[in-house]
C-alpha cells in the first residue's frame, strides 16, 4: 500500500478510503472487488494522465504469473464502471484511450502526501534576496497559469443551441402524457400512451428514428407513469394504480423488465417521482402527503432501508441525477389549486437544496427538465397556455464544479412543446407537441349512444339556468366564460384574460353566475359575475394563499357552499358563504371533505372524502354525515330531480378503465350507467369535466387533442 494509507480520495459523490480499503457513495459503502479496487487506485494516483495497460498489468499481476491479461483487465474495468455507474461510450470517470490505456477524467481531491523534505547540498545556501526573488517568481508563474486556465475555461463554455428542423416521429393520434417525459435507451423511446384514469394506458415503444408504435407486454393493469430507465438500460421504473388520495399523487412503484418480463414491486414504496442512482444500486423517490411530511427519500433498489434525503413542500415530479452523479434536480408542484411549478436542485446527499431559478421573471411555471448526456445543457419546459415552450440552460464549467447559466428559449408556437428528452448523442431533442381541443357530448341513456353537444365548439364545463332558457359554457383551452340561449343565440363573452373560468353555475333567479377562477400563478378563487355582463367579483380575498373551489348555490340563492384548502395545504373542509353579510361558516364535521354539491331541494350536501374518495352525504336537517359509496370517485353531480348522484369511477373489475355510475339516494344502490372505455377523456386539468343536461342526460368532454412526439435537430454554435 502507498504511503497515503491514511488518506481519502474524493471524486463526485464517491470517496475511496485507503485505510479501510473501501469505496463509499454519498456516505454508503459500495461493494468493490480487489482487482477493480486496485485499478481505481492506480487511476486516482494519476488523475488526468494516461495509465497504460502494461502499468495496470504490473499493478494487478506479477510478471511471472500466467493469466489471460486482456480478459482479466477488461473484466476489472467493466466491473469498476458498473460500480461507478459509468459508461464506456459516454464516460464520466474513466475514459478509454484507444491502443494506449485509460485516463481518469473527473476532478479528484488528492490526499496530501507526507513526503520527507528535500534538501540541497550543504554547501549551497540561498541568500535572503535570492529567496525573495524565487518566491516572487513562483507567485507570478502561478498567477499566469491561473489566468490561462480561466481563459481556457471561459472560451470553452457551452453556448445555447438552436433547432434547425422538427420532425414528427409518431402519428397515431393517441393520448400521451406530457407530464411524464419519455425515456430512451439510445435505440428506442419508451412512453405512456393512453389516458390512465379514463380509457386506460400502456407502455409504448418506438424507434428513435420513428416508425410503428408497439406496446410492451406487462401484467401491470394500471400503468400511470414511466419515471426512468435503469443505467444498464434493461428495466423501466414505473408507477401502477390510481393515485392514493387527492393530495398525495403517489402510486405504487414497480420495475418492468425490457423488452418483456414479469414486473416486480419495489418494496412497499408509493411515489410521485423516482429514478435510479447512476450506479443502479439505489432508488431516489418522492412521497408527498398532507399527513406525513413531504420528502425525497433514498432506498436500496429493492426498496429496503429507506431514509430521508430532504424535505419538500408539494408534489415532486421529474427527479433527475446529473450525468456526473453530483446533483439532483426535480420539479415541485404546489398541491392542487395553484397553477405554478418550480425546479429545485440539491447535492446527491440531499444537502444545499435550493430553487434553481429564484425570482425568474420569464415564468413562474417551470418543470420537467433533463440534462444532455455530457451534462453541458439542461432542457426544461416553462410557461403555460400559449406561452408554453422548451428552454435550454448551458451549464457553465468552473475548475471544481458546474453552475447554472441564464436559460434561453429554444421553441415558440404554434405547437405547445413539453417533456424534453435529449437523444443519447445529444444532437436531437425529443419533445411532446400538443394541440389541445375537446368536444362536448351528450349520452342518450335510452339509445345508448353519445351525440355531439354544442356542435363545433371546443367547450367544456356547462351550467344551465333554472328556467332552462340559458346556458353558460367555458371554451377550452383558453378557459373563457360565455353565455347564450339554449339554441346558441344571444351569445355574450363574460370573462376576459387573465381570468380563467371553470365549472359555472347559475343562481336560482338567473341573474348571476358563480364559477372558479383558475388563473395561472395564483391559488384558485371563487368569483361571481352578472349573467348580463360586467366585471367578475371575487367572493374571497385574493391576497390569501387559500384555495377555493367547487362553488354551488343553495336553493334560496342567498348562500354559496364551497370547498377550501388552507394556505399551508394542510386542511381541506367545506364552508358556506352568506352573500349578504359575507360571513363564512364551516359545515359541521367536514374536515377532509371536498367537492361539495347542494341537492336541488337543499336538504343534502354530497361531497368526497380524502384519502379514500368516499362519497359522503350531509343531512342539513340533522347536521349529520353518512357514507354513500366507496371507491375511486370524482365529478359528483346531482340529477335535476335530486334522486341520484352521478360520478365517475376507475375502481373495480374494469381496472383503470373509467365508467359513469350513479347512486340512488333512497336506498343507496350503486348503478352502472355507461363504460367510458371507448370514450377518450383527457387527464389534463379542466378537460375531464362531467355534468348533467336539464333532462338528466350525462354530459362529458371528449378529448380531441393531437399529441405526438417530435424530434428537434439541434445546432451547436
Amino acid at each position: 500500500m502507498s504511503p497515503q494509507n491514511n488518506s481519502i480520495y474524493r471524486f463526485g459523490v464517491f470517496e475511496l478510503d485507503l485505510r479501510a480499503a473501501e469505496l463509499h457513495k454519498s456516505g454508503l459503502k459500495v461493494r468493490l472487488q480487489d482487482q477493480p479496487y486496485q485499478v481505481l487506485l492506480k487511476l486516482l494516483e494519476h488523475p488526468g494522465e494516461i495509465v497504460s495497460r502494461e502499468e495496470l498489468r504490473s499493478t494487478l499481476w506479477h510478471q511471472d504469473t500466467f493469466v489471460d491479461f486482456e480478459t482479466g483487465l477488461n473484466t476489472a474495468i467493466k466491473r469498476l464502471r458498473e460500480t461507478l455507474g459509468d459508461s464506456a461510450d459516454n464516460p464520466t470517470f474513466i475514459e478509454t484511450v484507444p491502443r494506449r490505456g485509460y485516463k481518469f477524467m473527473a476532478p479528484v481531491e488528492i490526499p496530501v502526501r507526507q513526503d520527507s523534505k528535500m534538501h540541497g547540498p550543504a554547501d549551497r545556501q540561498e541568500t535572503p534576496r535570492g529567496k525573495n526573488l524565487l518566491k516572487r517568481g513562483r507567485v507570478v508563474a502561478a498567477v499566469a497559469v491561473l489566468l490561462l486556465i480561466c481563459a481556457a475555461i471561459w472560451y470553452s463554455q457551452p453556448q445555447p443551441p438552436t433547432f434547425t428542423n422538427a420532425v414528427r416521429i409518431t402519428n397515431d393520434r393517441k393520448a400521451k402524457s406530457s407530464l411524464f417525459a419519455p425515456v430512451t435507451d439510445g435505440v428506442h423511446l419508451y412512453f405512456l400512451e393512453g389516458a390512465p384514469l379514463t380509457t386506460g394506458s400502456g407502455i409504448a415503444q418506438l424507434s428513435n428514428t420513428g416508425g410503428e408504435t408497439t406496446w410492451i407486454t406487462t401484467t401491470l393493469p394500471e400503468v400511470f407513469a414511466i419515471y426512468g430507465i435503469s443505467p444498464d438500460r434493461s428495466e423501466l421504473l414505473v408507477s401502477n394504480g390510481a393515485p392514493q388520495g387527492l393530495f398525495s399523487a403517489a402510486n405504487e412503484l414497480w420495475v418492468q423488465p425490457l423488452p418483456a418480463g414479469a414486473p416486480h414491486r419495489v418494496g412497499n414504496i408509493a411515489a410521485s417521482a423516482a429514478c435510479w442512482t447512476p450506479d443502479g444500486m439505489h432508488i431516489v423517490y418522492a412521497y408527498p402527503s398532507l399527513v406525513d411530511a413531504p420528502a425525497i427519500m433514498i432506498a436500496n433498489k429493492d426498496g429496503s432501508e429507506p431514509h430521508q434525503l430532504a424535505k419538500v413542500s408539494g408534489v415532486v415530479r421529474a427527479l433527475r441525477f446529473s450525468p456526473d452523479g453530483l446533483r439532483i434536480r426535480f420539479s415541485v408542484f404546489p398541491f392542487p389549486g395553484k397553477e405554478s411549478s418550480s425546479i429545485w436542485e440539491m447535492d446527491a446527499n440531499g444537502k444545499h437544496i435550493h430553487a434553481l431559478f429564484p425570482g425568474w421573471k420569464e415564468s413562474p411555471y417551470q418543470c420537467c427538465g433533463n440534462w444532455s448526456p455530457d451534462g453541458d445543457y439542461y432542457y426544461f419546459q416553462a410557461g403555460l397556455g400559449n406561452d408554453q415552450a422548451i428552454w435550454v440552460m448551458p451549464e457553465r464549467r468552473f475548475i471544481f464544479r458546474r453552475a447554472a447559466a441564464s436559460p434561453s428559449r429554444l421553441t415558440s408556437g404554434p405547437l405547445r412543446f413539453s417533456a424534453p428528452v435529449p437523444s443519447s448523442n445529444g444532437k436531437r431533442l425529443f419533445v411532446m407537441g400538443e394541440e389541445p381541443r375537446v368536444e362536448l357530448f351528450r349520452y342518450d341513456v335510452q339509445a345508448r349512444r353519445f351525440d355531439p353537444y354544442l356542435w363545433g365548439l371546443s367547450a367544456g364545463s356547462v351550467g344551465f339556468s333554472s328556467d332552462q332558457k340559458w346556458l353558460a359554457y367555458v371554451t377550452y383551452p383558453d378557459m373563457t366564460l360565455w353565455r347564450s340561449r339554449m339554441d346558441g343565440s344571444d351569445k355574450m363573452q363574460l370573462t376576459f384574460p387573465p381570468v380563467r373560468a371553470y365549472a359555472p353555475r347559475w343562481s336560482p333567479d338567473g341573474s348571476k353566475i358563480v364559477f372558479m377562477d383558475v388563473q395561472f400563478n395564483r391559488p384558485w378563487k371563487n368569483s361571481l359575475v352578472s349573467s348580463s355582463g360586467g366585471s367578475p367579483e371575487l367572493l374571497g380575498q385574493a391576497s390569501t394563499g387559500e384555495v377555493e373551489d367547487d362553488p354551488t348555490w343553495t336553493p334560496d340563492g342567498k348562500s354559496v357552499v364551497f370547498g377550501k384548502l388552507d394556505a399551508n395545504y394542510k386542511k381541506v373542509a367545506i364552508y358556506r358563504l352568506d352573500l349578504k353579510t359575507r360571513k363564512v361558516s364551516s359545515i359541521p364535521d367536514s374536515d377532509g371533505f371536498f367537492s361539495p354539491r347542494v341537492s336541488p331541494d337543499g336538504r343534502y350536501i354530497c361531497a368526497l372524502a380524502t384519502p379514500q374518495f368516499t362519497l359522503m352525504l350531509f343531512d342539513t336537517s340533522t347536521n349529520h354525515w353518512s357514507s354513500l359509496v366507496e371507491g375511486t370517485l370524482s365529478h359528483n353531480e346531482w340529477s335535476p330531480d335530486g334522486k341520484y348522484v352521478y360520478m365517475r369511477t376507475t375502481r373495480g373489475a374494469r381496472g383503470a378503465v373509467a365508467e359513469l355510475v350513479r347512486v340512488r339516494i333512497k336506498d343507496r344502490v350503486l348503478e352502472h350507467v355507461v363504460s367510458l372505455k371507448d370514450f377518450p377523456q383527457s387527464s389534463a386539468d379542466y378537460a375531464s369535466w362531467i355534468g348533467l343536461a336539464p333532462d338528466g342526460a350525462p354530459l362529458l368532454m371528449r378529448d380531441r387533442s393531437v399529441q405526438e412526439i417530435y424530434a428537434l435537430d439541434l445546432h451547436f454554435h
